[in-house]
């Protein structure tokens, strides 16, 4: 539901104009979905290994490792004290398995209580996203195919909407890096046909999330660029209103690098959509803006009022007050995890649950219940010792954070976390090495 995603390769050129762009038709309740497959890709050899890190520095062409594991967990951790501890989450249950993995897990609750996990597995056709289901947290569905049945299908996010069908953008990209977004619906049991979102002109996409508003009305964000190295990325959205797709938007010039777009709803079908500007592995600044209905607002710049940082995660309290977070590098290294909360334009101070802890902090998320109580998660390094944390603030303040599991190898990574009507909450995750990773879930209750 959040996102959350290393930038695979890189993504398209700032277009204004979607003459040439179908239509995903997003209303299952009109038109059920229909079961047929999702089309092969006319350039679609077979699967190819990611690409390696490095490219042209301080550009939007400089390829990060796609699997979600980024080069700092290969240097030294800073040092500090240990989190030590495992919390009060159940035991992780392993949602993949040998030889495909799981990476860029998503999770998202629906309105019947069930949990609904979305990750993509590595097989001999591509990258190819999997669906599981769950009443519990503990057993689930066999995997559900969706998307294409080829090439890389990366980046997905999911909602689950009030109707109970669920809804999903995701980045198909070609072995030449080409790529467009795509939507696919689920209605009763069904995976829609996936529908393009991003024209067909040669370029890059990514970093795609949506967002549904009130009736119909869904927002889509993503960074994209033409494959030119020099080109920059850019902060695009659309609107899905009134039973059809507007025009791509732009929310930044492409005068400097973007990154990291996302957008949550507030139960209101209000949104936030939030992005940051920067050069890639360097500070970036973090940017904010409220959607309402098709239209956004006045665009903050939350750095300028607190700290540098990336990859901005929402969540939203019942009271009317907003969470944001964030994580910040310092020369290239992620050091801080940050929280905020308030509200467009009213925003309190920075809180560091991360602070006094040693090893790299990166990829946090934030959910909050109805009873106001806030859970973080985020991804701990210290070298000898690396695994996924939280923190928990039932209006007190935050608490000195824990492991969620002890998994016990490689890197964790890219978290999702989501909270049922009961205030029980859910998180997913992949842990592994590079090239090769599982996705875990745990679940937690707050007393």
């Amino acid at each position: 539901m959040k996102s959350r995603s290393w930038m695979a390769v890189v993504l398209l050129s700032a277009c204004t104009q979607a003459a040439d762009v179908e239509s995903p038709g997003v209303s299952p309740a009109v038109k059920p979905a229909a079961p047929h497959p999702a089309p092969k890709a006319q350039h679609g050899a077979k699967h190819m290994p990611p690409p390696p890190a490095g490219g042209v520095m301080g550009s939007g062409a400089a390829m990060q490792d796609p699997t979600g594991f980024p080069p700092f967990h290969d240097w030294q951790a800073p040092s500090g004290s240990a989190i030590s501890g495992v919390g009060n989450w159940s035991a992780p249950v392993q949602l993949t398995s040998k030889p495909g993995g799981g990476y860029r897990p998503q999770v998202a609750v629906g309105p019947d209580g069930q949990i609904h996990a979305l990750f993509y597995e590595r097989t001999d056709d591509g990258d190819l996203i999997r669906h599981r289901i769950s009443s519990d947290g503990q057993r689930w569905s066999a995997p559900a195919e969706l998307g294409h049945e080829d090439n890389r299908n990366w980046g997905p996010d999911i909602v689950a909407r009030g109707d109970g069908t669920l809804a999903v953008v995701y980045d198909h990209a070609l072995p030449d890096f080409r790529s467009r977004g795509y939507f696919t619906s689920w209605s009763q049991g069904v995976w829609s046909s996936p529908q393009p979102l991003t024209p067909d002109d040669g370029g890059e996409v990514g970093s795609g999330h949506l967002a549904n508003g009130s009736g119909d009305t869904i927002a889509y964000v993503f960074i994209g660029k033409t494959l030119d190295p020099t080109d920059r990325f850019q902060a695009h959205y659309r609107w899905h209103k009134d039973g059809q797709w507007g025009p791509v938007g732009d929310f930044t010039d492409g005068s400097v690098d973007a990154w990291h777009t996302n957008v949550e709803r507030r139960s209101d079908g209000s949104m936030l959509a939030g992005w940051d500007v920067g050069t890639g592995g360097a500070e970036t600044q973090l940017f904010v803006v409220e959607g309402r209905d098709g239209k956004w607002g006045s665009v903050e710049n939350i750095s300028s009022t607190s700290k540098p940082g990336e990859r901005v995660h929402f969540a939203f309290g019942a009271d009317g007050v907003d969470y944001l977070t964030w994580f910040h590098k310092v020369a290239g290294r992620p050091v801080h995890i940050y929280v905020r909360s308030g509200r467009p334009g009213s925003w309190g101070p920075v809180q560091e649950p991360s602070r006094g802890y040693g090893g790299f902090h990166f990829d946090p998320d934030i959910a909050v219940n109805d009873r106001g109580v806030r859970v973080l998660v985020w991804g701990w390094d210290a070298g000898t010792q690396a695994e996924l944390v939280y923190s928990v603030d039932r209006g007190q303040g935050w608490m000195p954070p824990r492991l969620v599991a002890r998994v016990g190898h490689g890197k964790p990574g890219l978290p999702s976390i989501d909270v049922d009507k009961s205030g029980r909450f859910y998180v997913v995750w992949n842990q592994g090495v590079r090239g090769y990773n599982e996705v875990y879930t745990a679940t937690l209750e707050v007393h």
